[in-house]
């Protein structure tokens, strides 16, 4: 028995480090996204994200020109700007977004949560 506690602690070692490098791809872009149940995830754990399953996101909302869009940062401009990355959203109603604002054609929310869903032309339904 006291050789066998040796041999299984040293399995158990090798395992452990195995888990703990794990993650990541040769040039060091994470495979997946781990977020805590029921907190929104940023924009750009939703890119980086391979799952199409819902899920609550926040970013910066602008609609503009015909699209809309939830972008990872607002560009300090007025009307604000989409800074990058960021995905294009299909199926929203703006009216029905409390708190949006609006100058000339562009309409926004800095800090929406919007529960979106991956479509298979990459943009977002939003649920």
């Amino acid at each position: 028995m006291s050789r066998l506690t040796p041999t299984l602690l040293s399995c158990a070692a090798i395992v452990v480090a195995l888990v703990a490098c794990g993650g990541d791809d040769d040039d060091g872009t994470a495979t997946s996204v781990t977020v805590p149940a029921g907190d929104p995830i940023t924009v750009e754990q939703l890119v980086a994200r391979s799952s199409d399953s819902p899920i609550t996101v926040r970013g910066l909302l602008l609609s503009t020109g015909g699209e809309t869009r939830l972008c990872a940062a607002i560009l300090e401009s007025f009307p604000p700007q989409c800074g990058e990355p960021s995905v294009v959203l299909v199926d929203i109603d703006l009216a029905s977004v409390d708190g949006i604002e609006e100058a000339g054609d562009v309409i926004w929310k800095d800090g929406a949560v919007l529960q979106v869903q991956r479509q298979q032309d990459g943009t977002f339904r939003v649920l």
